[in-house]
């Protein structure tokens, strides 16, 4: 039987490479050219204008990105980041996690759109690059060899940027069993411990939906948070004054 013919819809499934535009752009005009009656002309002005409103709204959600950072490094306040998949975007797949704990007060990030200021990377990974640990601030081959999935390559990346920086913790969701998640998550779990920094995850969301306990798992994260927060305004207080009371910079090679 089949339920698209029924409901008089037309389905269409085309491959498509969005990392290289001239072949998407043939992807696309193969699929939609006779649907839509488009000219290659036609077809080339729609994918760019696609590709430039893509890009403008990326580079306006990572300045966001900065700037709530920026505000947090300089509040001694704590911000979160989502550790997933990008259907986990979707209150209806995270189960709303995300809405309770920026009821909180607390900010989440996307781990596919962190700042990627050149100054804030040269921060956190510059030493690393130096040393010749790593090629470049987006390395990660110094943590995971190979990896063919784009969706693992910026989780955990985003780890290793949330290990770096004081302000940030990670908050890990998984789904369905994820045959990737299952490689990647014992390394996300071993970047972060290695920050002395907490970690949370919430695995196997889709096999029921514990209200109840997702809220108590949610106030114990705000518990152990709290904690940690007042543990970061401690350092942080420490590390801006000498013996002489003269504020300093803040040193980012710290204990978490």
């Amino acid at each position: 039987m089949n339920w698209f013919e029924e409901a008089h819809v037309q389905y269409v499934n085309p491959v498509l490479d969005m990392a290289n535009r001239d072949l998407f752009k043939y992807q696309m005009f193969s699929c939609w050219k006779d649907l839509l009656h488009l000219d290659w002309d036609e077809n080339s002005r729609a994918v760019d204008i696609a590709f430039a409103a893509w890009n403008a709204f990326e580079a306006g959600v990572r300045r966001q990105a900065r700037l709530t950072l920026d505000e947090l490094e300089g509040n001694g306040q704590i911000g979160l980041v989502m550790l997933g998949r990008p259907y986990h975007h979707d209150p209806g797949l995270n189960q709303g996690i995300l809405e309770e704990l920026r009821k909180l007060g607390y900010p989440i990030f996307s781990q596919s759109l962190l700042p990627l200021d050149a100054n804030l990377l040269d921060r956190l990974f510059g030493a690393d690059v130096e040393a010749g640990f790593i090629r470049t601030p987006l390395d990660i081959s110094d943590v995971w060899k190979n990896t063919f999935s784009a969706s693992s390559n910026h989780k955990i990346w985003a780890a290793k940027f949330v290990a770096r920086h004081p302000n940030l913790i990670s908050v890990e969701l998984s789904n369905f069993k994820c045959g990737h998640d299952a490689f990647i998550s014992r390394v996300i779990e071993q970047i972060i411990e290695q920050s002395g920094k907490p970690h949370f995850s919430f695995r196997d969301l889709d096999e029921n939906r514990p209200l109840a306990s997702i809220r108590i798992r949610v106030e114990t994260m705000h518990y152990f948070l709290r904690h940690y927060r007042e543990k970061l305004q401690k350092v942080s207080a420490w590390l801006r004054c000498s013996d002489q009371g003269q504020p300093t910079l803040v040193s980012w090679t710290s204990p978490f």
